[in-house]
């Protein structure tokens, strides 16, 4: 019996489980914890929006700081900086937000009891980290995925995009084609699996430590779990600010080239219709 206690206090399933259903939509306890999220972040915005001050207060500044962080980080990146800064700015704060909420008591072990197939009495948490289900760091995974090509087509060309995965020389298109398109995908899965699994691990380690040792030892591990998710945030958005970056950064190298290019042409167009001062002066 205490074996068996103990199994089911540790207990962590990798799929999220169903809460209830409305219509064809099966409701998780990730998707309430991604919805706890989005009503923090909505929340603080419009809080934001009726108390903006241009001497800002404690909490204002709190509300800012991991806003200016990102937003100096994303400014250096390329020249065009504010047409993806709302994304990644995005990408961070939902993902930090879903994360902390994850460390808050009572999540993960406040829920429904149930039999499961064993027979052995479970648990349903009401509310569990968002992140440590793969759906949601898969979706956000595929929107930076989509805004990836979208910026490298639009950057360079559905041509241009289509001769990149080819590689040159074209003779050797058949080989790396593939392997290209693999490097591709290889982002998405990364993205994905990195957030998952960090954030998964981190809920099984402090669901071991309050079932094994359920009195201040487990506070030191919630410190670490607080800069862990913080970092794993922070990577999420570096990692798709530089897959959206370099698309643009490797169009801006070759427009400038162009560009001064151009300008030198018109400059030496210039120069012929037009010759120096001296000459005209002496003709």
């Amino acid at each position: 019996m205490p074996e068996e206690e103990g199994e089911s206090l540790i207990h962590v399933a990798i799929k999220a489980e169903e809460l209830f259903q409305l219509g064809p939509l099966h409701v998780t306890n990730s998707m309430v914890g991604a919805l706890l999220a989005s009503v923090v972040l909505l929340a603080g915005a419009w809080w934001f929006a009726r108390r903006n001050q241009l001497v800002p207060t404690r909490v204002q500044s709190l509300l800012e700081l991991p806003i200016e962080l990102m937003a100096g980080i994303i400014s250096a990146s390329t020249s065009r900086w504010r047409s993806y800064a709302a994304l990644i700015l995005g990408f961070f704060l939902i993902i930090l937000v879903a994360n902390w909420i994850g460390l808050l008591p009572g999540v993960g072990t406040i829920g429904i009891a149930h039999v499961d197939e064993t027979g052995h009495e479970a648990v349903i948490p009401l509310v569990r980290p968002a992140s440590a289900d793969l759906n949601f760091t898969l979706g956000l995974a595929i929107v930076s995925f989509v805004m990836f090509v979208f910026w490298g087509i639009r950057a360079n060309g559905a041509g241009g995009y289509l001769k990149e995965l080819l590689g040159q020389p074209l003779y050797m298109a058949p080989l790396m084609f593939p392997i290209n398109l693999i490097s591709e995908f290889s982002r998405l899965i990364s993205l994905s699996m990195r957030l998952f699994g960090n954030v998964f691990a981190g809920e099984v380690l402090l669901a071991t430590m309050i079932a094994l040792v359920p009195i201040l030892v487990p506070a030191a591990f919630l410190g670490l779990e607080l800069i862990f998710g913080f970092v794993q945030a922070l990577v999420f958005a570096l990692l798709a600010m530089t897959y959206i970056s370099t698309a643009i950064a490797e169009h801006h190298s070759a427009g400038h080239d162009s560009d001064h290019d151009t300008d030198h042409g018109a400059a030496h167009a210039a120069g012929a219709d037009h010759p120096p001062a001296a000459e005209a002066a002496s003709a």
